[in-house]
């Protein structure tokens, strides 16, 4: 019994033990955790006073940042509207060259894209060993004949003093005369042959007929050509035409000599040509007439076949308010412009003196186009009084704006030009977050 009694007092006070253990480290961690969350709490607060107080500090006396913008200006001035139509450049000469003798080609010295000088580039030869066979045949028939030619007649000059004797008869006389004029004759035909077949062998040197390009050879060397084969094609060089069809209601605006900007589209190339010709003979279904714009080729730059754009007056000379084609930001829903002036009241406590500009947009309707200005009307008549002669527009930065926004003019007129990070438009490139981003979307810096 008495040994049962002291094990139950040893287990009691073990338990005793432990529980006081528990409670003790029970209250400490809640105290520990209760001073270290207000050390906490009085450590973030003193950073986020410091944060709010430099923040503070470092924004004392500085406004919203104004964008930068680049300016053009309204103005009253004569516009003559355009219209742009798409034609093609044409050759103003081209030519199938053919061989006039027939023969071997022995030299062939050009092949397509070949510049030739007219009058002086060899295009062909053949060969002109029958011309000169031809030649020596002639010329010796020739000789032949005015050896007999010879003879006849001193035996002409014979017959006639013996017919003074009465020796011969007044018919033989003649009949000698008969073949001296025969014989004359024959020489005459043999030196037409000469000459014909001399200028044959002048002609064996086939030459460029004018200034040009060979686009095309039909044939090569040792093959045998007759009269009239082709042998190349070229087209002219140094002036170039476009070809535009103009609709009968610009027709009248036009007259030969007029001056019209034209675009080489793939070379991006700006032109100025003159009008050379106005067919009147036009297509019936479109009601347009061909009108061909004389231009230089650039030195061989353009070449038949190349698009191009021509600006063609749509109407007469008028005056309208103008602005600069880059002011007029054009949506679905209309067009808009945007104007810079002065904001109503002066918040730049920093600077009293300096005056705050602001971009307002103006809706706009495009009266008609040049090809460097916009002829315009404000839609709403609260706006007449704002779009004036000598008011600012903005160029460069206007897809950026907002209505009231402070905007700085930029003093600089030089031309932008891309830099990395930029979209075409000038918009500066944002990554989103990964998770932000829409399904397919890629950066494109």
């Amino acid at each position: 019994m008495k040994q049962l009694f002291t094990q139950e007092l040893l287990l009691l006070t073990v338990a005793v033990a432990a529980t006081t253990f528990l409670l003790g480290g029970l209250a400490g961690y809640l105290v520990l955790s209760k001073y270290g969350l207000a050390l906490g709490v009085l450590q973030a607060g003193d950073k986020t006073n410091g944060t709010e107080a430099g923040a503070a500090d470092e924004g004392k006396g500085q406004g919203p940042q104004a964008m930068l913008v680049r300016v053009g200006t309204v103005e009253r001035e004569p516009i003559v509207p355009v219209r742009t139509l798409v034609g093609d450049l044409i050759a103003v000469r081209t030519a199938t060259i053919p061989t006039e003798v027939a023969g071997k080609v022995v030299k062939l010295p050009v092949d397509e894209g070949t510049k030739v000088i007219g009058g002086k580039t060899l295009l062909a030869r053949i060969d002109d060993t029958w011309t000169k066979l031809d030649d020596e045949k002639i010329a010796t028939q020739i000789a032949e004949k005015e050896a007999t030619l010879s003879f006849e007649k001193d035996e002409l000059k014979r017959y006639e003093g013996m017919l003074k004797d009465e020796a011969v008869s007044l018919s033989e006389t003649e009949k000698e005369r008969t073949v001296i004029k025969e014989l004359e004759a024959s020489i005459a035909e043999l030196n037409v042959m000469l000459k014909e077949c001399r200028e044959r062998k002048d002609r064996l040197d086939i030459i460029a007929p004018f200034d040009g390009s060979v686009v095309a050879k039909h044939t090569e060397i040792g093959e045998y050509v007759p009269i009239g084969s082709r042998i190349v094609d070229i087209v002219s060089t140094g002036r170039i035409d476009a070809r535009i069809m103009v609709p009968e209601a610009s027709l009248p605006l036009l007259d030969v000599g007029d001056e019209l900007d034209v675009v080489v589209d793939s070379l991006g190339l700006e032109l100025r040509g003159k009008v050379f010709s106005i067919n009147a003979q036009g297509s019936v279904g479109s009601r347009t007439f061909p009108v061909r714009v004389e231009l230089d080729d650039q030195n061989g730059i353009l070449l038949p076949g190349m698009g191009v754009s021509v600006f063609v007056p749509v109407m007469h000379e008028s005056t309208q308010l103008l602005v600069p084609r880059d002011a007029v930001l054009t949506k679905p829903d209309g067009s808009m412009i945007w104007i810079i002036k002065p904001k109503d009241v002066n918040t730049d406590q920093s600077n009293p003196q300096k005056e705050t500009l602001v971009a307002q947009p103006v809706p706009v309707r495009v009266l008609s186009r040049s090809r460097d200005a916009y002829a315009i009307y404000p839609e709403r008549d609260s706006d007449k009084n704002l779009v004036v002669p000598g008011v600012k527009v903005v160029l460069e930065g206007l897809e950026r704006l907002i209505p009231g926004v402070a905007v700085r003019i930029d003093p600089d007129i030089s031309p932008l030009s891309p830099v990395p990070g930029m979209y075409r438009t000038g918009q500066q490139i944002i990554d989103r977050p990964k998770k932000n981003r829409p399904k397919g979307w890629q950066s494109s810096r």
